[in-house]
């Protein structure tokens, strides 16, 4: 089982293979055996050691500097460390290697996209803050910030040549049609804005799409909450708010009640979002041996209301007025009403799948919403959320199962889909390609629509699955 996921790994994160070798380590005393603190540490230095030895074969730098992020210890005692590219105390954009240890300790693959010879001055020009207003001025309606922004100092490796640049990202999530949130490279040295993305990843109780259906909830003094404990995750009431006027991510209430029956209007969005986050787990718990999003059962973001010592990861749903889209950001799934015509409200199995799927992406190989990275970001959760649906039917497979957000896309339309796995051809982005979706890799679109083409030629990747 952990075997199809190191593959999986290595197809999402698109990283260079260097091969399946021995590091000779002693069997006897390097055996990950319960993923305790030492046995972390031991993977920490033995990937280090190894990485030293394909330094000399390769300009990457000194591993000393580089960081390890952090070090996973899965089912089969196999061991995946997480290091991070620095060059002279920066980080480098992308810059990162998993290492994945047999559970004796020898080496059984690195995955890597480290980038080699960099030569560039690390003293940037100007501060953060600078960054931050160059980046503001260059679209007006970025200077609509709802979230705190965010700005770092990375090494980003153009086409052509190397550039120390802020990272600015930029949140705009107030439930209109523009939330988006715009990440701009700006080069430390000049000024100038070399790259930018929409780091917007979209993609019992009465429910809209599944029937009446069992949901775990938690209870308190009396009051139930729609929030499990078991799986720590919660779903929560967004009261049709964004965050245009509050810029604190608008009005997040409970969902509780007296009887544990969640069948008012107002909650069958949250009953099916709710349903969704739990299929989603079990999928990834019980088919993938995954525990949750991050691995750890997390990441929680919201104290749950029957125990407030237990962190939840957060479903938000009825965000926004007629919002048509759902999303993964700040490490929660968000979900609009849609405006009736071209959604009904985002909460179907396959969406649920979808969203939750974006958060394993951003915890296992980070991928860029961007151009190639971005579409095979964009295809995993298409694939995982088909998985999802299939499985919460009790592994059936059939013409629907390829079908994505059907339930939800066109309601007034039956039978059509937001994009079609099977015969990506059938989708209709508006003429990018001659034959909109690509469904192989020589009809991609290499426009910078769609940041790059992430949802166009997500095709490929799905027909190909």
């Amino acid at each position: 089982m952990k075997k199809i996921l190191s593959i999986l790994a290595v197809f999402a994160a698109a990283f260079f293979v260097f091969g399946i070798v021995s590091n000779q380590a002693d069997a006897n005393k390097t055996v990950f055996g319960n993923g305790a603190a030492d046995d972390h540490e031991r993977a920490k230095q033995i990937s280090l050691d190894i990485l030293r030895a394909r330094a000399t074969q390769r300009a990457i730098g000194n591993i000393d500097d580089y960081i390890i992020k952090r070090v996973e210890i899965d089912e089969l005692k196999m061991a995946h460390t997480h290091v991070q590219q620095v060059v002279g105390g920066v980080p480098v954009w992308e810059g990162e290697a998993i290492v994945h240890l047999k559970s004796d300790g020898e080496l059984s693959l690195i995955t890597d996209d480290l980038k080699e010879s960099l030569a560039i001055s690390t003293q940037p020009n100007f501060d953060g803050d600078h960054a931050l207003a160059l980046a503001r001025g260059n679209h007006a309606e970025k200077l609509i910030i709802t979230d705190p922004p965010t700005v770092d100092l990375l090494i980003f490796r153009g086409k052509e040549r190397d550039h120390l640049t802020y990272r600015v990202e930029m949140p705009r999530i107030d439930g209109t049609e523009k939330t988006a949130i715009p990440v701009i490279f700006v080069d430390a040295h000049t000024g100038e804005n070399i790259f930018e993305y929409n780091n917007l990843q979209t993609g019992s109780g009465n429910s809209l799409y599944s029937g009446t259906v069992n949901i775990d909830t938690s209870s308190a003094g009396g009051t139930f909450y729609m929030e499990d404990l078991t799986r720590r995750m919660g779903t929560f009431n967004m009261n049709n708010t964004g965050n245009t006027s509050t810029g604190t991510g608008g009005t997040q209430s409970r969902y509780s009640g007296t009887d544990d029956v969640w069948s008012a209007t107002a909650e069958r969005a949250g009953v099916d979002a709710h349903y969704g986050a739990r299929w989603t787990y079990d999928y990834y718990k019980n088919v993938l041996g995954r525990n949750g999003i991050n691995g750890s059962d997390g990441p929680g973001t919201t104290a749950a209301g029957a125990n407030s010592g237990i962190s939840l990861v957060t479903s938000r749903v009825h965000f926004g007025s007629n919002y048509n889209n759902a999303f993964w950001f700040q490490n929660k799934m968000t979900y609009g009403d849609g405006n009736g015509t071209t959604f009904s409200p985002l909460v179907t199995m396959d969406i649920a799948g979808h969203e939750m799927t974006h958060g394993v992406t951003q915890y296992s190989s980070n991928l860029t919403y961007a151009n190639e990275s971005g579409a095979l970001n964009e295809s995993m959760s298409d694939v995982f959320g088909a998985m999802v649906e299939s499985y919460s039917r009790g592994g059936v497979i059939n013409g629907d199962t390829w079908k994505i957000g059907e339930q939800s896309y066109t309601p007034g339309t039956a039978g059509d889909a937001l994009r079609y796995m099977d015969n990506p051809h059938l989708a209709g982005n508006g003429g990018y390609t001659s034959d909109d979706d690509p469904d192989h890799y020589a009809e991609r679109y290499t426009g910078t629509a769609d940041s790059g083409g992430v949802h166009i030629n997500s095709g490929i990747g799905n027909k190909a699955f």
